[in-house]
């Protein structure tokens, strides 16, 4: 199998593992999607009279590029860039189409202001690949059933990229004179672990990387029951550094047995840590909890860390702050023969590679058998929630919802490329927009993909107030 075949894998499988805690319950069937949506539907529809969603521009917009498909099988990222592009040149903001193969592109859009360290919206171009026969409409056909729209890369990340399209494009009608200049950066093969897209940029081009002032990405989380209770607001300040520990061998049943001790040990619950990032996260995030235990416990973790009972009694995402963790997929069959065994390293920040294996995959597991590690150079801490940058999206937030909980979040499950731009010691911060309900989570990268219409205009609006505010003079 190869590395871009495990990659893929490997994002699939911690995608669902973070929006599905989000949902904070163990599962939901489709029954339950169903009776959460009733609700909001009900309240929403005096609005939905009011407003043609269907055809506000940013909508059409959305629906337009996500026809666009921009899959690794399928796709072609170039007209995706394309897409953007005409619309950038419309505009008068000058951009520049960078081809990286056949059908992949990475595009750069520039607004110049007093000082030129850039402030970046980045957003990747390319969307999870589809099985077709898995949706009940077309994926590429951006099918509008309000509130709903559906099509694959609605929600990951098309949504996020027509509002900083739109955002670049209402700092330049404005005329407003610019404390920043600013940076949209489309980028190519997230999806495929960003060979072509950021990880190349920063390999050629790296003082350009050093020289910028901050980067906006994906990555915030928003929990909400619905669009007048909120739970948690979260910009993305830090996540877990990965490598993969490919594991080869001619005799299946050895590799089974180490896939079924690994699961057997599963993940500790001595060896803890409590990172400087996690604190920082979970001091805001705790006390949006609905449980008063679990309220206590985070605001005693070094307590509930040395108490085992009390500590499973945390929910896994939250566990998984807390420690190192050896993930171990299934046994495949290798291309050139044998089988082998992918086992996720999960770092925290500041962990070394080489102590986390061998205390998780110690040596005696593997011997005799031929090791790969896939270690993507990752950052070794979060960025600071000091920064005027993060108090601005909060305070933002502050104005649009006063009543939110809002702070700081840490990324357990999944990566973006948040993780390459850090390594330069670029301040990034995950922000999402979007007030989305739980249920919106469900489908991400998954079958019959969807965003919910209104959260996604109400989300343009204040992605523009939010660049405003980070860059404008006015």
């Amino acid at each position: 199998m190869t590395l871009q075949k495990l990659e893929a894998r490997r994002r699939q499988a911690a995608r669902i593992a973070l929006y599905g805690s989000l949902i904070l319950v163990g599962a939901l069937t489709w029954g339950m999607v169903k009776l959460l949506d009733a609700p909001l539907k009900a309240r929403q529809s005096e609005e939905w009279v009011r407003r043609d969603f269907a055809n506000l521009p940013e909508v059409r917009l959305l629906q337009e590029y996500a026809r666009i498909d921009t899959s690794e099988s399928t796709g072609d990222e170039l007209k995706g860039a394309e897409f953007l592009a005409r619309h950038f040149q419309a505009a008068g903001i000058p951009y520049r189409i960078e081809r990286v193969g056949p059908h992949k592109a990475n595009l750069y859009a520039w607004l110049v202001g007093k000082d030129p360290r850039p402030l970046v919206l980045h957003n990747h171009v390319d969307v999870s690949d589809v099985d077709p026969k898995e949706w009940f409409s077309p994926p590429f056909e951006a099918r509008i059933q309000l509130p709903w729209i559906y099509g694959r890369g609605v929600f990951d990340m098309k949504s996020v990229a027509i509002a900083q399209m739109l955002a670049m494009i209402d700092l330049k009608k404005s005329g407003a004179p610019l404390s920043h200049s600013v940076l949209f950066l489309a980028t190519s093969s997230e999806e495929r672990g960003s060979r072509l897209g950021v990880r190349r940029i920063i390999q050629l081009h790296p003082e350009m990387v050093r020289n910028f002032w901050a980067v906006l990405t994906e990555g915030g989380v928003v929990e909400a029951r619905a669009r007048d209770e909120i739970k948690f607001w979260g910009t993305e300040v830090a996540q877990k550094h990965y490598a993969d520990l490919i594991v080869c061998g001619d005799d299946r049943q050895r590799l089974e047995d180490l896939r079924k001790t690994l699961r057997e040990i599963g993940p500790t619950v001595t060896d803890l840590k409590l990172t400087p990032e996690a604190r920082a996260v979970l001091s805001s995030y705790g006390p949006t909890r609905d449980r008063k235990d679990l309220r206590k416990m985070m605001a005693n973790l070094n307590d509930a860390m040395g108490d085992i009972k009390a500590f499973r009694k945390l929910p896994n995402y939250i566990q998984s702050m807390l420690r190192d963790e050896a993930v171990p997929f299934k046994v495949t069959e290798a291309p050139g023969g044998g089988w082998e065994l992918e086992i996720k390293l999960q770092l925290l920040p500041g962990e070394s590679l080489a102590d986390v294996r061998e205390k998780l995959v110690p040596g005696w597991l593997t011997f005799g058998l031929t090791t790969l590690v896939d270690d993507p150079q990752s950052a070794q801490g979060g960025s600071p929630i000091d920064s005027p940058v993060f108090q601005t999206i909060e305070a933002t937030l502050h104005d649009a919802y006063p009543d939110a909980p809002v702070g700081p979040y840490f990324l357990p499950w999944t990566a973006t490329d948040a993780r390459f731009f850090r390594t330069l010691g670029v301040p990034t911060y995950g922000f999402s927009p979007f007030l989305i309900m739980n249920t919106d989570t469900l489908q991400v990268d998954q079958a019959n993909e969807r965003f919910a219409v209104p959260a996604f205009a109400d989300g343009v609006d204040l992605y523009k107030k939010l660049v405003r505010r980070l860059v404008s003079d006015t």
